[in-house]
């Protein structure tokens, strides 16, 4: 690829060169930029609109451009990306219907603050709002979904947005950013000094919201008073303070429950995790718990829909600690009551409560050790059992199978519908970001997500669990997988449509499972081949979600009804 009508103006950049002020195109400030914060990849389809900025990264050693087959895969594979390793997702779509490709990833990673950084091609300035060729008005689109998002009218303004960018993106409550950069502006030219801007780059920042120590008293004497108090963990805390969040639970011995998409912000083997609350994604034990404490610490999680439902979803008189990163966040759940509201970054609430609770020499009393052990019974008793002879196979039973056949630290992608719900209560998740899934709801998202995991971490086990529906609106991402020899494992609930034979024609190895015992060494191939592979595991098609009777009885309705 050339950079249209400057060839004679590109050149390669050393080390050295850039220790002084050097003059380069717009596109290659950009990705050099990108190159300085180790970016290593980027996700993406190249077009007339973005070409230059491609051209870039191509000039690139330590970074590679990720083509895909469909827009909407880049998007959700630097999602995924995002989600398994804490950085920034990068991907870059040309103008048009490449861009209006992005917009439902980039209502999932704004939904679950995924720090995402989206460049976009757009038509050159002077045809801006003239229904140009593949021209679409990507701003006032996606303006509702995203942390923030510029239109780059000028080449010497990128410096100043694409490091605001990277900060908004990263900082605060996290978030997707897009910067929508006409391909004259690419190609323009801007002399700067790479190394000064970079110093320079490196001191902005936004400081971190902080509980205050009147606050961390308050809750420490709430804490103290209470009789069965929990730790409710929020998608927000998953990944980010997962050892902190270990070592406060430990120290108080109070049981910890989650959200579905805080399943992996805590060890679910770990005797005081009780489960999932929820009014469908959830468990037996996680809504007892929950239900039936007087102190909820709420941690980074929104009382939604999907979440907890309304307030009648906890024990009247109970009362709620809500920490989240800023009051905005706080705001809503403003339909539940709070006992009292911080505004703070949840790894610093923990870090010193810890630390006050240490130095009051805290001890758990008597009624909260027997809780935990009551606990760890319960736990035992409640857990859902699997096990049938039937043919075909039980979904239930296949996701247990699966968890067996795969490490501890393998991540796991999963798209909406009943696989998830069964997941949700019986895949157990041992360590952060290793259950990835996406608050939106986004059919078909769970494929890219795994891919983009796969590339973040080569040498991990990486598995895709969806329904042959979900893998009907993703089977294009099977030929992405083959192109960049991405060793995802797919393992698809088939009830009615048949994968096999197409993923065969795409170049992908898969094979069909009829029965419990084969799926073991099924993964064991899947895994040895180091290239993508499908399993087709064939289910029955008339099971569904089964929603315990054995929960636990109220006395005036059931905790179902509780959550309308």
């Amino acid at each position: 690829m050339a950079l249209w009508g400057i060839e004679e103006k590109v050149k390669h950049y050393f080390a050295d060169e850039l220790e002084k002020e050097a003059e380069m195109t717009g596109a290659q400030f950009v990705v050099k930029f990108l190159e300085k914060k180790e970016v290593a990849h980027v996700f993406g389809i190249p077009g007339a609109a973005i070409l230059p900025f491609y051209d870039a990264v191509l000039e690139q050693e330590h970074m590679r451009a990720i083509n895909v087959h469909q827009g909407q895969t880049a998007i959700f594979m630097a999602e995924g990306y995002a989600r398994s390793t804490g950085k920034v997702g990068i991907c870059a779509l040309t103008s048009g219907g490449g861009t209006t490709n992005f917009l439902t990833g980039l209502n999932s990673a704004h939904g679950d603050s995924i720090p995402l950084i989206v460049f976009t091609g757009q038509v050159t300035t002077n045809l801006i709002g003239k229904d140009a060729f593949q021209e679409a008005p990507i701003v006032e689109m996606a303006r509702g979904i995203t942390k923030a998002i510029y239109l780059v009218t000028k080449t010497e303004d990128l410096p100043k947005v694409t490091s605001e960018a990277w900060r908004l993106a990263t900082q605060g409550r996290k978030g997707p950013v897009l910067i929508d950069i006409p391909v004259n502006v690419q190609k323009g030219l801007l002399k700067i000094n790479l190394e000064d801007y970079l110093k320079e780059e490196k001191g902005e920042h936004i400081d971190l919201v902080k509980v205050s120590d009147s606050q961390l008293e308050e809750v420490f004497t709430m804490i103290e008073k209470a009789e069965r108090p929990v730790l409710l963990v929020g998608g927000r805390v998953a990944g980010n303070v997962s050892d902190e969040l270990i070592g406060l639970a430990q120290l108080l011995q109070i049981p910890i429950v989650s959200s579905l998409m805080g399943k992996d912000g805590f060890p679910n083997y770990h005797h005081l995790y009780a489960g999932i609350a929820g009014p469908v994604c959830q468990t037996q034990l996680g809504n007892k718990t929950i239900y039936e404490s007087d102190l909820i610490v709420n941690l980074g999680e929104w009382f939604d829909s999907r979440s907890t439902g309304g307030r009648n979803f906890f024990k009247e008189g109970s009362k709620i600690i809500h920490i989240n990163i800023t009051e905005e966040e706080i705001l809503f759940s403003h339909h539940i009551p709070d006992e009292l509201v911080i505004a703070s970054d949840v790894k610093n609430f923990i870090l010193k409560l810890h630390n006050l609770i240490r130095s009051r020499e805290y001890k758990p009393n008597t009624e909260a050790l027997k809780r935990i052990e009551s606990l760890r019974i319960e736990k035992t008793n409640l857990a859902r059992q699997a096990e049938s002879e039937s043919s075909p196979l039980k979904s239930q039973q296949m996701i247990t199978e699966v968890r067996k056949g795969i490490r501890p630290d393998a991540i796991v992608t999963l798209d909406w519908g009943l696989g998830r719900i069964w997941a949700s209560q019986l895949y157990d998740a041992h360590e952060p970001r290793t259950f990835l899934i996406d608050r939106a709801g986004a059919m078909g998202w769970s494929l890219g997500a795994a891919m983009g995991a796969q590339l973040a971490y080569p040498q991990r086990q990486v598995v895709n669990l969806l329904g042959d529906a979900s893998l009907g609106m993703s089977l294009e991402g099977l030929a992405t997988a083959v192109k960049h020899d991405i060793p995802v494992v797919i393992v698809v609930f088939r009830k009615e449509l048949e994968f096999a034979t197409a993923a065969k024609g795409m170049g992908v190895e898969a094979e069909l499972v009829e029965k419990p015992e084969q799926i073991t060494d099924a993964l064991t191939r899947a895994f040895s081949a180091y290239r993508p592979y499908l399993i087709e595991i064939l289910v029955d098609s008339d099971a569904q979600r089964s929603v315990s009777t054995r929960l636990f009885s109220l006395s005036t309705s059931t905790l179902s009804d509780r959550m309308i």
